[in-house]
């Protein structure tokens, strides 16, 4: 029996006087910046921020941008590299495989699966902060009443980080080579870097800025400075603050640097000018890993800043939760993922959602459920909704492990399988899943197969994609929870699927694969991967 578990862009030369005109006309103002695809997010209190540092700097300031601009010091636009055929990154579970900072051999499945729910279980409390907190989808604003020290308050056995895979990135001249935590639930690119006052332990020597040709501060009153919720005014430059809704806190310089990347022919390709964080006190539950890569639909994310590179699309194809540690998952930038997607054949769209209110998160449309072949009833028309005022809707996100759902259709949900499934119950709370079935001595199960409806397609799941083999003694348990507030499509039932998103058409499309591990940039060969799926 077989289980699956853009560059910165300074303001004019009026800076001050136009950057003063935000706070008279913040509605008309988002309005062209949007237009300009850069995200217009800047809250009451931000204004309130930016117009009490130019009170107190205007005269400075304007010292400043003027001789700044007579020096061609202020940050020149990213590089406007040609586009690129496509990049493949590889992602790595980050307590599952051999190179991740988290490994431990002698952990078993019961144990991994038990860390993973937790973590699982946390990245939606930080996700509801987030929400709750007004919606600051670039980062949640950082609490200044919580004094950093050198001894984390967020050690753990088990770290509730951002994220659950890893991956390398390359930065500086020459290139200095990280391991970093990829979550598309925030924005910011950050590394931890020397001097670095406040730091948690990484195994790797910390990014450090003075062995590096190309490294430069980004200055206080631009637009890529103008993205972060909160930012300080330091000698000109812009030092920024960054949270992740469970306290979890990055501080440090908005800086400039050449990213390197490989591309499918192997050769290095250079992006000049990429904003990043470089953190110098940092503090949370990171994993031990040098630092973050946001994944977002924010204009700092690292998407969003080589999208004319990538041609704003890249695609993943998630290894299941029990594969082998050496197995990687298949990240890809550019024309490479549109093309990897259409030779497996399958691949359906569904649109893009904005939620203007927290435009970092993927939302979709979803419009209902099936178990087997029979629609769940009594979920409400209006479960999956996405009100106005930002708050519902379904989020696509690789970082969650488990899908959660909104109780409104967990509920029906749950009747519906346990209907539908005959053997015994079993206890999953030790785990903390809510329904789990003995199996222990049947050979040949039958669990049925779940199918998430979502507008212009339907993405069902094997019973490998829906319950987890918890233990060896035959037990296995649904891989959804309940939540309160929206729900949120887990990497437990993306996994063995490829998602493309195409972010210059607002869609993502999905396509069912055999073996993710098994995609290559060899269309030929990823069509071979498509197929029948392992079912129970």
């Amino acid at each position: 029996m077989r289980l699956l578990p853009g560059g910165d862009n300074p303001l004019p030369g009026t800076g001050l006087k136009q950057l003063a005109s935000y706070g008279r006309r913040p509605e008309r103002d988002c309005a062209e910046r949007r237009e300009q695809k850069l995200n217009c997010r800047l809250s009451v209190k931000a204004l309130s921020e930016d117009m009490a540092t130019l009170r107190s700097f205007e005269v400075l300031g304007m010292v400043v941008l003027v001789a700044a601009a007579a020096l061609g010091l202020l940050a020149a636009p990213a590089s406007s590299a040609a586009s690129s055929g496509g990049m493949f990154v590889g992602l790595k579970s980050l307590d599952h495989h051999t190179d991740s900072p988290l490994h431990k051999s002698e952990s078993t499945l019961a144990e991994r699966i038990q860390n993973a729910v937790k973590r699982s279980n946390a990245r939606v409390a930080a996700f509801k902060n987030v929400v709750a907190s007004g919606i600051t989808p670039r980062g949640v604003d950082f609490d200044s009443t919580i004094e950093l020290t050198s001894k984390s308050s967020f050690e753990s056995p088990v770290s509730a980080s951002p994220g659950s895979y890893i991956m390398e990135i390359s930065l500086g001249t020459p290139p200095q080579k990280k391991t970093a935590i990829v979550d598309t639930g925030s924005d910011l690119v950050w590394l931890q870097c020397a001097p670095c006052s406040v730091c948690y332990q990484q195994p790797d020597p910390v990014f450090d800025p003075t062995k590096s040709s190309t490294y430069k501060r980004i200055r206080y009153f631009s637009d890529t400075c103008a993205e972060l919720p909160s930012r300080s005014y330091s000698g000109g430059f812009c030092t920024y603050r960054y949270g992740y809704g469970d306290q979890s806190t990055t501080q440090g310089d908005l800086a400039l640097e050449t990213l390197t990347l490989t591309t499918t022919e192997g050769t290095a390709q250079k992006f000049e000018n990429f904003a990043f964080g470089c953190g110098h006190r940092n503090q949370g539950t990171f994993s031990g890993t040098d630092g973050l890569v946001g994944l977002g639909r924010g204009a700092i994310s690292f998407s969003e800043q080589i999208g004319a590179l990538i041609g704003s699309k890249f695609s993943y194809c998630l290894v299941p939760l029990t594969s082998a540690a050496s197995e990687t998952s298949p990240l890809i930038f550019g024309e490479e993922a549109v093309a990897t997607g259409n030779g497996l054949g399958g691949l359906q769209y569904t649109p893009l959602v904005r939620n203007p209110a927290a435009d970092t998160f993927y939302y979709v449309k979803m419009t209902g459920i099936k178990v087997g072949d029979r629609a769940v009833t009594g979920i409400p028309a209006s479960a999956f909704a996405l009100s106005r005022s930002g708050q519902g809707g379904v989020i696509l996100d690789s970082g969650t492990t488990l899908t959660y759902l909104v109780q409104s259709a967990y509920t029906p949900f749950l009747a519906a399988l346990r209907s539908a499934v005959q053997y015994p119950q079993a206890d999953g709370s030790q785990i903390g899943l809510d329904l789990c079935f003995d199996l222990a001595g049947v050979d040949s199960p039958s669990l049925p197969p779940v199918t998430l409806q979502f507008q212009g397609l339907d993405l069902v799941l094997p019973p490998n994609n829906v319950f987890l083999q918890v233990d060896d003694a035959g037990t296995v348990c649904l891989a959804f929870a309940g939540t309160s507030d929206f729900t949120i499509v887990g990497n437990i039932q993306q996994q063995n699927h490829y998602f493309l998103y195409d972010l210059e058409n607002e869609r993502v499309g999905i396509a069912p694969v055999d073996s993710c591990a098994n995609l290559s940039s060899n269309p030929a060969a990823n069509a071979a991967a498509a197929g029948g799926k392992d079912e129970l």
